[in-house]
């Protein structure tokens, strides 16, 4: 017993020896980052966030930097900081010692401010060391002077990966020390905010969730076979309050008046059409007998807002309506003649290789004689995609009825369709541009086969609201 103690002993006096020589770190270990202002005032509250910001406007915010060690101690550290914002973009940062979005750190500190945009939700300021020195190129930065200048065998940017970019004045990497400021506080985007009141989305690309926590709420207005649609109830009167979340199948569980409580998603603009990709989404759902399918009824788009790109933008996704329109007269699947349709001949696949080449002066020639003619529906696109055109006098558009399956489009040539109800779905390519896509049999009404007699209420309308003892209620 007494010698195994003695060897103990030792390798506990060996075990603080090698302690002792072991160096402390030290150093610049993290930044503390501090909002003094937003906008010249307080720092908004989490109470009273400011709106989100689309990209359309400037923030300013008010920022303190000071430098710590890693034991949360201040440090003298000298050199140059590069800011960021998550969420959104830093275009500028002015203070002492301020470069495009950079800023020196002299003695430990540093303080300006950083105009930002595209914020929202909980954002903030990121600091972190680069090894970053901005320099003017006619001074010859180290980094653009074809010189190895660290001795690291690498010469300049970007073959280097101390630097930086190619005005960087130090080959060096830098500490990597990074800090963050505490969240100030912003909306979540409305999916108004995500459209962007116009054509394409101030925030591609980005992972997204969606403000639902609105007066009024967002409820599910069609469930289609890769995805769903949704409106926004709270801003009906502004428009742009739609969207289409591309879920790759039917999303299991829902079904038309749902409320969307939760939505986050993938912004993406799919040739022109604004639709959130891989969406995760909670929902809760009326009952019949206690509830209120709150589906708006549609807009009904009359000839000056089809001819109207940005009237139509507006109603993107949303749920609408045509009157009147007659299915086209020259749609048929033999091939086109001489460039001049009819009733059985508006194929412009002249080679019947499958598909329209618009390389081809032919098929191109043909393709735009159809085009150009309200009474035509060329055939391939037709049996590719289901949308086929109808028209009433010089105001064309594309409908897609495949959800009414008891009509069949090319037994209804020329006949005149009373009402199409349906969601507005863009598509950059061609001439027409936008497709009313009924949802079920209940949008397409006329007075021939296949059809519903009678326009029907967007509260019964391709509505099957859950009972109390619906089978499905315990997997929603």
């Amino acid at each position: 017993m007494k010698r195994t103690a003695t060897l103990g002993l030792a390798s506990l006096l060996a075990l603080a020896a090698c302690t002792d020589q072991v160096p402390l770190p030290g150093g610049a270990s993290t930044f503390r980052v501090v909002i003094t202002q937003v906008n010249g005032a307080d720092a908004p509250s989490e109470d009273a966030p400011l709106p989100a910001n689309r990209g359309d406007r400037e923030d300013t915010w008010a920022f303190e930097i000071e430098t710590r060690s890693p034991y949360g101690e201040p440090v003298d550290f000298d050199g140059t900081v590069r800011l960021s914002v998550e969420p959104g973009t830093v275009l500028g940062v002015t203070g002492e010692g301020a470069a495009g979005r950079n800023i020196k750190v002299v003695g430990g500190k540093a303080k300006g401010i950083a105009t930002v945009s595209a914020v929202y939700g909980p954002a903030r300021l990121w600091v972190e060391d680069l090894g970053y020195s901005p320099v003017p190129l006619s001074e010859k930065p180290a980094c653009s002077n074809g010189k190895d200048d660290d001795g690291d065998v690498l010469i300049d940017f970007p073959a280097d990966p101390g630097c930086a970019f190619a005005d960087d004045d130090n080959e060096d990497v830098g500490t990597f020390a990074a800090g963050i400021s505490p969240p100030v506080h912003y909306e979540l985007p409305r999916i108004s905010d995500i459209q962007g009141l116009g054509a394409t989305t101030p925030f591609p690309y980005e992972a997204i969730e969606i403000n639902t926590h609105r007066p009024k709420p967002l409820v599910v207005t069609r469930i289609a076979s890769d995805g769903f649609y949704v409106t926004d109830l709270s801003e009906q009167a502004t428009g742009y309050n739609h969207i289409f979340a591309f879920n790759f199948s039917t999303p299991p569980g829902m079904r038309v008046c749902d409320r969307v409580t939760f939505l986050t998603g993938t912004v993406v603009e799919f040739f022109g059409f604004t639709e959130l990709s891989f969406p995760s989404y909670v929902v809760s759902y009326p009952l019949e007998g206690e509830d209120t399918c709150e589906v708006p009824e549609p807009a009904v788009l009359e000839d000056a807002t089809i001819g109207n790109s940005d009237a139509m933008e507006k109603l993107e996704s949303g749920l609408v309506r045509i009157e009147g329109f007659r299915v086209a007269t020259k749609f048929g699947p033999k091939p086109v003649v001489d460039n001049i349709p009819d009733a059985d001949h508006s194929n412009c696949d002249l080679n019947g290789d499958g598909q329209v080449d618009f390389e081809s002066q032919a098929e191109g020639a043909c393709s735009d004689a159809c085009a150009a003619d309200p009474e035509c529906t060329e055939w391939t696109s037709y049996s590719a995609r289901g949308n086929y055109k109808v028209f009433k006098g010089n105001t064309q558009i594309q409908i897609q009825t495949g959800t009414a399956a008891g009509f069949d489009p090319t037994g209804h040539k020329g006949e005149v369709l009373d009402a199409v109800t349906g969601t507005l779905r863009n598509f950059s390519g061609g001439s027409l541009n936008w497709t009313v896509e009924t949802r079920c049999s209940d949008d397409l009404v006329c007075q021939t086969q296949g059809c519903v007699k009678a326009t029907v209420p967007s509260t019964k309308a391709c509505v099957r609201l859950r009972t109390i003892d619906d089978n499905d209620q315990g997997s929603n």
